[in-house]
């Protein structure tokens, strides 16, 4: 099967994804083209401080001087 004739591609279950959420995607795209390497590092920084806060710390992170 060649690639010409591949359907296109498709969202969550086969379904298309919406215009609005192919235009987010796209400007999502290019706001992040548009930065430059030290932005990029910046907010992959400050995504990953977020992520901190919202996702639980492992027990075994929690108390490093814990043996198991």
């Amino acid at each position: 099967m060649s690639s010409d004739n591949a359907p296109p591609p498709r969202g969550l279950y086969g379904q298309r994804p919406s215009k609005s959420a192919d235009t987010a995607r796209r400007s999502q795209f290019e706001r992040l083209a548009a930065m430059t390497p030290r932005e990029r590092v910046l907010l992959a920084l400050s995504l990953k401080e977020r992520m901190r806060y919202i996702t639980p710390a492992r027990a075994s992170e929690r108390d490093p001087g814990k043996s198991k």
